[in-house]
């Protein structure tokens, strides 16, 4: 079958969960020149787990703050809406979990979570990217993965035979049996959320690289997407996922295997450089256990 509609078909089966209602809500009022900050409290307030995560996820040691954050006013005091809006929208993502058993999701929602925390750490370490596109690509990098645990059922083995192919890229093992991989199935929810053309196609190729710098320049130029920019989200990813995985005690992945030098050169890191921001996440992961 031909991969577009093979991706259509299981679209169609599986279904793009819409954007939370909070969502489109706290976008309403950002957009005003003059947005109602109580009102923006109050629904964030109104989902007593949204509010719980944001609140969490602020007091991580990766946002260095001097004193502790304990409730939603006091968020968004500190760090400002935009900081706070983003959050919100990753925290959203737990919405997922209502097709499927969220005990058994919750390891990925936390890897979600920590995820977003480096790669917005590390936005503030190299040049030329922004940071809160890189804390929305962090949490929604896998989001198919979500989508697909809580809706297609065999998909955790899926996953389980992955982790015995280590050499293999996920999304090759997830074509193989699937006929999809979560990058595609990700890239349209995030396409559908208003997510933004870079971050959504991040997502899609963030398992490869080589091909998406190779192959896709000539078709990203022409459709003037800001190339750069999504290149820049990739290669940072890439650079998260390392250091989390030797903070772990894994081995090189598939995907820094074929991508780690090109993302070393896109984002101007020398090996020392690189060693010392490795260093830096894992103590921040460390302290944040």
């Amino acid at each position: 079958m031909d991969a577009d509609l093979e991706l259509q078909r299981a679209v169609l089966e599986i279904g793009i969960p819409p954007r939370p209602e909070i969502l489109a809500h706290l976008e309403m009022e950002t957009r005003k020149e003059s947005p109602d900050y109580r009102r923006i409290e109050q629904l964030i307030s109104a989902d007593v787990g949204i509010s719980a995560a944001l609140i969490k996820t602020i007091n991580s040691p990766f946002y260095g703050l001097r004193s502790g954050v304990s409730s939603v006013p006091q968020a968004i005091s500190m760090l400002g809406m935009s900081a706070v809006s983003r959050v919100t929208t990753g925290m959203a993502l737990r919405t997922l979990a209502g097709g499927g058993n969220l005990a058994e999701m919750e390891g990925h929602l936390e890897a979600s979570a920590r995820m977003a925390l480096v790669t917005g750490y590390l936005a503030k370490k190299v040049p030329g990217v922004d940071g809160d596109q890189a804390f929305t690509y962090g949490l929604f990098q896998n989001c198919g993965t979500l989508l697909l645990l809580a809706r297609r059922p065999g998909y955790r083995k899926i996953l389980e035979l992955a982790q015995r192919t280590p050499a293999k890229r996920l999304t090759h093992t997830e074509i193989d049996h699937l006929g999809i991989s979560h990058a595609s199935i990700g890239s349209l929810m995030a396409k559908e959320w208003g997510l933004g053309e870079s971050i959504t196609e991040a997502i899609w190729y963030h398992h490869d690289f080589g091909e998406f710098v190779e192959q896709h320049i000539k078709k990203l130029s022409t459709e003037k997407l800001n190339l750069a920019e999504t290149q820049r989200l990739i290669a940072l990813g890439l650079l998260a996922e390392q250091a989390i995985h030797c903070r772990d005690g894994f081995d090189d992945t598939a995907e820094w295997k074929a991508g780690g030098r090109l993302a070393f050169d896109l984002l101007g890191l020398s090996d020392g450089a690189y060693q010392e921001l490795v260093q830096e996440v894992q103590e921040l992961l460390d302290q944040a256990l």
